[in-house]
């Protein structure tokens, strides 16, 4: 076996104790209270030295190879020790107690059965039946069973074991049992498909309703911002056009000025031209 580092073992057995005193220094509550009871301080190092001796113990020896050799002769020995002090005699009577079992009569079908088979011998386990010469319509060579054109076939060791026993009743009515349980099992299994089938056709047809309302949705969308948009550009030209008719109107369609006619006098001292409205010429001053 392999030794390993002692320091480091030395350092395992320490380091709960050095833990312990860490913790008491840290905490100066926990040092008052430990200082007045001697009871409670001894019983921490104690578990911590004892957790110390523990982990030393277990790391100084490495379970290798050599180990589990030693520890399989010792277990070994200890067996070795047992057989050579008679406690294997128990065992006799162990071996006894299971074949008084096994002589024991089982009851019900099974114990004739086995009765009948553990009558003879080994040679008769190994010979082979005499053939039956069986009728095309003997119970005892095949038994129908009407479900949707399945038939079972009983094989002849079960044929004969029933024609011995009379119970060829009983024994079509478990197979007719049995092919009823494995329809049963079919038509549920089929009822599932179907029904996984049914519900993966409802997911698909819900799914492909609401990708068809998200189309007509964005459909619907498109459509109202292509007519906000004609009906923006219809109102941008409809403004421009009022605003050049406007334009037009102002400039070519206002109203005509004409120029007034004046009415003049004319002076006859100097012949000089004056208004209507004045009474003496502006040049000479005579009266008009």
């Amino acid at each position: 076996m392999t030794e390993r580092s002692p320091w480091m073992g030395v350092a395992l057995l320490a380091a709960p104790t050095l833990c312990v005193l860490a913790i008491r220094f840290s905490i100066t509550a926990l040092e008052n209270v430990l200082k007045e009871d001697l009871v409670a301080q001894a019983v921490i190092h104690g578990l911590a030295l004892l957790l110390g001796i523990v982990m030393f113990m277990r790391y100084r020896v490495v379970a290798d190879h050599e180990f589990h050799r030693s520890s399989a002769i010792k277990n070994l020995s200890k067996m070795y020790q047992m057989e050579d002090r008679g406690l294997w005699s128990k065992g006799d009577s162990a071996l006894e107690r299971l074949e008084m079992q096994a002589r024991a009569p089982t009851k019900g079908r099974a114990g004739i059965r086995m009765q009948h088979r553990m009558s003879g011998s080994v040679a008769d386990l190994n010979k082979e039946r005499d053939e039956l010469e069986l009728k095309e319509g003997d119970a005892r060579m095949d038994i129908d069973v009407h479900v949707e054109g399945v038939a079972t076939i009983v094989d002849d060791a079960l044929a004969g074991e029933t024609a011995g026993t009379g119970d060829s009743g009983a024994v079509s009515a478990r197979a007719e049992a049995s092919a009823q349980r494995r329809l049963a099992t079919e038509l549920a299994k089929q009822e599932r498909v179907r029904a996984k089938q049914e519900r993966n056709a409802e997911k698909a047809a819900l799914k492909a309703e609401k990708s068809e309302a998200k189309a007509a949705k964005s459909e619907a969308k498109a459509a109202a911002k292509a007519e906000a948009a004609r009906a923006k550009k219809a109102t941008k030209a409809a403004s421009r056009g009022t605003w050049a008719t406007t334009e037009a109107s102002t400039e070519w369609a206002g109203p005509a000025t004409t120029p007034q006619i004046r009415s003049v006098n004319s002076c006859k001292e100097c012949d000089t031209v004056n208004n209507s409205d004045t009474a003496y010429c502006s040049n000479c001053g005579a009266f008009l």
